[in-house]
């Protein structure tokens, strides 16, 4: 790909996808010192101004990471998850071949009080329950990504307790070893920030934007886990499908078209 100064397309956007497409094929590797504005301007015959917005809309997308002193390397792109299937961290990221982990930080018994619901309202679900609190970190390639803490009846969660969590995620565990059918999920996805406690787990500064999502899973009717994750928004994102109902549709354009025939 080559920049055309007499395109339409706005130079910094020309070298933006020059450079995404040299990425994507391979010609650096996650934490290479991606080449400096200057051998840039250089190579495309191109102004400071132009590549250094090039290079900034990289780092936003999260493909590129400036670091004062050092230059500009190549970044992880974001963890991508798409919304509908009900699956754990563990199976999502060997799907898309990572090698997933985890460190196991709190693995407590509880009482679903009303102090622990004014925390979580969604766990009145399991109002004066007795549940398995498990609180941990899970990384990607031995890369931080989510600090996550569940909550499982008890009775599940003695038994998932006794497992490698390190290396294993809980719904595999849940569908071999207790042989329960987890069927759907409620969850909410929603925009934070790192504290104190989560910013030094993720290795982020505190304040650093976040995800924050909330679970209940149900085996059929029955709600079986309360959950909540943080993670890194530069590092995990969601992908989102969306169907038209064209029967909706239907209604909603015959009525129009009728309002559009009526005579005056």
């Amino acid at each position: 790909m080559q920049i055309s100064k007499n395109s339409p397309v706005p130079l910094h956007y020309q070298l933006k996808n020059i450079l995404q497409e040299t990425i994507r094929n391979g010609d650096w590797a996650v934490g290479d010192l991606f080449p400096t504005d200057k051998e840039l301007m250089q190579k495309y015959n191109l102004s400071s101004t132009t590549v250094r917005r090039a290079i900034s809309d990289l780092v936003q997308e999260g493909w590129l990471e400036r670091i004062a002193g050092k230059g500009t390397f190549l970044k992880r792109k974001a963890v991508e998850e798409t919304l509908g299937r009900l699956t754990g961290f563990f199976e999502e990221m060997a799907r898309q071949g990572y090698v997933p982990s985890a460190e196991i930080l709190q693995i407590s018994f509880v009482t679903i009080t009303p102090e622990e619901i004014e925390k979580h309202p969604r766990l009145s679900l399991f109002a004066g329950q007795k549940m398995v609190s498990i609180e941990k970190v899970q990384s990607i390639d031995g890369k931080p990504i989510v600090y996550l803490v569940c909550y499982w009846p008890q009775e599940y969660g003695e038994k998932i307790a006794k497992c490698d969590l390190t290396r294993e995620g809980i719904y595999q565990i849940v569908d071999r070893d207790l042989k329960i059918l987890l069927t759907r999920a409620e969850q909410t996805i929603y925009a934070g920030v790192a504290n104190q406690e989560s910013s030094k787990l993720l290795h982020v500064k505190k304040g650093f934007p976040v995800l924050m999502t909330e679970r209940v899973t149900y085996a059929n009717e029955t709600p079986v886990e309360y959950s909540y994750n943080i993670y890194r928004a530069d590092q995990y994102r969601y992908n989102v499908i969306l169907h038209h109902d064209s029967r909706d549709a239907e209604g909603i354009w015959g009525q129009n078209n009728k309002e559009r025939a009526k005579p005056e």
